[in-house]
């Protein structure tokens, strides 16, 4: 097992990450947090192939174990379904001193955060994150949010855990496609701020898991993360490289259809993007852009959107929660290792850049431009 500690302003949590943890370490969270009342959020699919997972682990705690079990999906995350949380919480009577607990992927984490940081104006909450996607990504910063019909994730507030508990047993139901999309998070925090990170994963293979690599590489990852959520929490400078790749990874997904393409894919694509964009504009060396280009390329398949015109482009990526004006801060490359915020980029220039793109490498993304 591997711990770390993300400390933020008055207040500070942990993160374990091992095989075979959570029923050892869980109930001492629990007890650790006073509480006589504990709400599990979860889906239909975890609750079928975990039924009662969490209450069973708790049942010696002397706490009251209640489950709300929403729709499996990111069709699913959205204002409709967060309402569903909060009816469950007025049903079993919850205050702000039940213990929400989070156990699921991305799109649970997202949405039970969300709760917790808006039902009663504030209550505690753990993350027991199920994918690998949900271990490097949701489960550590304190970012909640759901879904609009016009722009992913934009509506949301920060919220840190409690705790997180990263056990890696629940990877074995995984698919090979949910195992890439979380790697391909994983790969985004070397490419970001450690390219040594990216370089130990040279070779390896997702497939047998390899319990002793992923407890490595998921504590290097949260650690870049938790690093770079201790210096700028609410998004204010440093924190925004880590949304490389997500300006065009949100905008896919939106017009895709939510659902359609798992946020590592779309966000995969989009890194493919602005690392090409980072070398078309003279600040990444040709051998890195080629280096990610080949190694992306063996993780992605081709990403089939729907007609977009420049309008449609322009509007999807302006109603993205880190437009301004008529322009994105959007996250570019100086080498492997190391970016930077190109503050106010036109937004008619990246359209320019991404017919460039997707007409070079349909490998990449397959659209037709109108």
């Amino acid at each position: 097992m591997k711990s770390l500690q993300v400390n933020l302003p008055g207040r500070e949590y942990r993160i374990d990450i091992g095989l075979n943890i959570l029923e050892q370490l869980l109930p001492e969270v629990v007890r650790n947090n006073a509480v006589d009342q504990l709400v599990v959020v979860t889906n239909t699919t975890l609750q079928e192939l975990y039924p009662e997972h969490i209450s069973q682990i708790l049942q010696n705690s002397e706490v009251k174990v209640s489950t709300c079990v929403l729709a499996d999906g990111e069709g699913y995350k959205n204002l409709e379904t967060l309402s569903k949380i909060y009816d469950f919480l007025l049903k079993v009577s919850a205050n702000r001193k039940t213990l929400l607990l989070a156990f699921g992927g991305g799109v649970i984490g997202d949405m039970a955060g969300f709760a917790a940081a808006t039902f009663m104006r504030g209550m505690p909450f753990i993350q027991i994150p199920t994918t690998l996607l949900a271990d490097v990504d949701s489960s550590v910063g304190g970012k909640t949010a759901v879904n609009h019909p016009l722009g992913k994730n934009t509506i949301g507030a920060f919220k840190q855990p409690e705790y997180v508990c990263i056990e890696l047993s629940f990877l074995k139901t995984l698919t090979s496609r949910e195992l890439k999309a979380g790697f391909i998070e994983l790969l985004k925090h070397g490419f970001i701020h450690d390219a040594d990170l990216f370089e130990s994963i040279q070779g390896k293979s997702l497939e047998p898991l390899d319990f002793v690599f992923l407890e490595e590489a998921i504590f290097r990852s949260c650690g870049i993360k938790g690093k770079v959520v201790e210096q700028d929490e609410t998004e204010t400078g440093i924190r925004a490289t880590l949304n490389f790749g997500h300006t065009l990874g949100h905008l896919i997904e939106t017009h895709a259809g939510y659902g359609k393409y798992l946020h590592g894919e779309a966000v995969g694509a989009g890194m493919c993007f602005a690392a090409f964009v980072s070398w078309r504009w003279q600040k990444l060396a040709e051998k890195d852009w080629q280096r990610i280009r080949v190694y992306l390329g063996q993780i992605l398949t081709p990403l089939k959107l729907p007609p977009l015109s420049q309008e449609k482009f322009r509007d999807l990526i302006l109603h993205d929660k880190k437009a301004q004006k008529q322009a994105v801060n959007f996250v570019l490359l100086k080498k492997l290792g190391e970016s930077f915020i190109q503050q106010e980029t036109s937004v008619d220039k990246l359209w320019d850049e991404f017919c460039e793109f997707s007409a070079s490498y349909p490998e990449f993304i397959e659209l037709e431009l109108i």
